[in-house]
């Protein structure tokens, strides 16, 4: 078995209008100082009995806006995780970036410094549509380090787009999708946007500024996307991903197939053996702890074998693989078609709408599955 490295950067220029990820604003003493207990953070589970022996096939860093770190900055943590941890030689090591951050000259420091695979958050290439989502970028800037990105060497580039923007039409998300086509990128991440209590999206939508797009508009926006990413060659492997031939993202699927990650830095999440627990989301508690000498834990919980018997169905179900059903009786000792016969009954009899396939003893949700996701996942909790 292999694990999964994450670190959590919680810096922004700007927070997005829609986020509702713990980030705070950029300054220079605290990222210096995020570093530094990072580094300590790691230290703190040199002696793990799971993280100090296995080996880990991907790092990823989120947040937050990790590239408004250096390449300096970045080797200094990989290094000194190096020092703790076993890594594949083959490691897959990815940055997310946002376009105002970047610079040519920038992505081919992060190259030189072992990054070998950039998410771009892109959102859209609309500036008005930018603007509403509150980003900091305009959309030739993000056409220039794309651009940049190929000319640099990245030959892994992931690009995220969201659509259902409110006033959103699904030719103008078509055309935003095409545009991301054009770039030949291996990678492709799309997402509906969720309006976040709190957010201040959530707020404009609820004074009646702004209007979500219709559930039947946004389902009709994701079932084109479907169709034409595969059009241009591009293979669906979960909800919202889409790549092509072998450029999946390892790090993201090691979550799906329940992988044990590690997770440094203020709200991070950790699993392993059963055991999920999460960091607090504060960067002056964080570095207090940290400079104590104490893990920065928020919570945890042992999950139950029903908790663990709705993960093992979320996560697969994420997937176009679905879940096995002889790995589902083997982990539970439980026939899955039994089991959960009356949920499969109801999501059979669904508006003429095929939702699920048994195929070659696997369940699967098709894409109209995938559009109901997390209500056909609520029918699975209630009936564990």
């Amino acid at each position: 078995m292999k694990a999964a490295l994450y670190i959590h950067v919680p810096f922004c220029i700007q927070k997005c209008y829609y986020c509702d990820f713990y980030s705070i604003k950029a300054e220079a003493h605290l990222i210096d100082n995020f570093i530094k207990a990072a580094k300590i953070e790691i230290e703190l589970y040199s002696k793990h009995p799971i993280f100090s022996n296995i080996e880990f096939d991907t790092i990823y860093l989120g947040g937050g806006t990790p590239s408004l770190f250096s390449a300096s900055q970045i080797s200094d943590l990989f290094q000194h995780a190096q020092n703790i941890f076993h890594f594949n030689e083959n490691l897959e090591f990815t940055l997310e970036a946002n376009p105002e951050t970047l610079s040519i000259s920038k992505l081919k420091d992060y190259y030189s410094a072992g990054i070998n695979r950039i998410s771009i958050g892109v959102q859209s290439f609309s500036n008005s549509e930018l603007q509403l989502l509150g980003r900091f970028h305009n959309a030739d800037q993000a056409r220039e380090c794309i651009s940049w990105a190929k000319q640099t060497g990245f030959d892994n580039i992931s690009l995220d787009l969201i659509f259902a923007i409110p006033g959103q039409s699904l030719t103008e998300w078509q055309v935003n999708l095409n545009e991301a086509i054009h770039y030949k990128p291996e990678h492709i991440s799309i997402y509906g946007l969720t309006i976040e209590p709190g957010t201040r999206l959530e707020s404009e939508i609820s004074s009646g500024k702004l209007s979500k797009v219709s559930e039947e508009t946004e389902a009709e926006m994701y079932l084109s996307a479907v169709k034409i990413l595969a059009n241009h060659g591009y293979q669906q492997y979960e909800i919202s991903n889409f790549s092509l031939p072998d450029f999946q993202s390892k790090h993201n699927s090691m979550y799906w197939n329940g992988s044990p990650y590690l997770g440094i830095g203020p709200s991070a999440h950790s699993f392993w053996q059963s055991r999920r627990q999460w960091n607090i989301n504060s960067i002056d508690q964080y570095l207090n702890l940290i400079y104590h000498k104490q893990k920065p834990i928020g919570g945890f919980e042992k999950l139950s074998n029903e908790q663990k018997m709705m993960e093992f169905i979320y996560l697969n179900l994420r997937t176009v693989q679905g879940l096995e059903m002889k790995q589902f009786k083997n982990e539970f000792h439980l026939d899955f078609g039994i089991k959960f016969q009356n949920v499969l009954n109801k999501m059979a009899d669904y508006s003429n709408s095929k939702l699920y396939n048994f195929e070659h003893e696997r369940f699967k949700l098709t894409t109209r599955g995938f559009i109901l996701f997390d209500e056909i996942c609520q029918q699975f909790a209630d009936a564990v």
